[in-house]
């Protein structure tokens, strides 16, 4: 009996693992999403009309969303199953939880194949590229695209040189300290070593996707545990139930 309290209480934890693992991916997914969001806002949809292409930075946000919300429900599955000791519930918990790893295994393999590839490079620099040579003859565009800059310290496209072609300044965004300055020219050592804001967005698209894939690749590990618990315990129930006498009618507990 000792031996089965102990693995209901590990299921316990590795399902509150699961669970908040769940929440962190869905978020980081939801927070994913809002800031592409401020890049995409940047292109120019005029060049775009025809283009159905889904890019994969623009699809892995919702892989992880999709893929928190499933670790969600599938701990309380597991919570609600261990605490009735109902044999059901942990069946439908262990084949989901079987499905789950596949799922993140394969999302993972997707995400560190496709997401760091030239597909992601080419969507990010297009976007970019756009932003920037929109700034040149629209308000709006420029205010946005000082705030990527300030936001990813970096500055141009390509580099600080991009606006030596049109503008006798670099913009206070390219600056260290935009806040307390107000000017920022090409003797900005700092601004000037910046790189573009093309190479800047691309690799932390690419560190953000890689790092949620490779945690969820660890958590799988553990969700493997979680399986071998729950199956374990759902045939210890299944014995147990074997072993209880019926009640027959009118005999009492005594």
């Amino acid at each position: 009996m000792a031996k089965e309290d102990f693995m209901k209480n590990v299921l316990y934890v590795v399902n509150v693992i699961y669970a908040v693992f769940g929440l962190v991916t869905a978020a980081t997914g939801i927070w994913f999403f809002v800031q592409l969001m401020e890049f995409v806002r940047l292109r120019n949809t005029n060049h775009y009309l025809l283009d159905y292409r889904v890019y994969w930075p623009q699809v892995a946000p919702w892989l992880f969303i999709i893929l928190g919300i499933m670790i969600m429900l599938v701990a309380f599955c597991g919570w609600c199953g261990t605490n009735r000791e109902s044999r059901g519930m942990l069946g439908i918990y262990g084949g989901f939880l079987s499905f789950l790893i596949l799922f993140q295994i394969l999302s993972a393999v997707f995400v560190f194949v496709y997401v760091d590839g030239e597909d992601t490079d080419r969507f990010i620099k297009d976007t970019v590229y756009d932003g920037y040579y929109n700034t040149q003859n629209n308000r709006d565009y420029e205010k946005q695209y000082s705030w990527i800059e300030r936001k990813l310290k970096c500055c141009g496209a390509n580099d600080a040189r991009d606006y030596r072609s049109w503008r006798n300044d670099l913009p206070l965004s390219c600056c260290a300290d935009s806040k307390n300055i107000t000017v920022c020219d090409f003797t900005d050592k700092e601004a000037n070593e910046r790189l573009g804001c093309a190479k800047v967005a691309s690799a932390y698209t690419k560190i953000i996707s890689s790092s949620v894939a490779a945690v969820s690749l660890l958590v799988a590990l553990v969700e493997i545990v979680g399986v071998i618990i729950a199956w374990r315990l759902f045939h210890y129930f299944r014995e147990v139930e074997h072993y209880i006498p019926e009640k027959k009618e009118g005999e009492t507990e005594c």
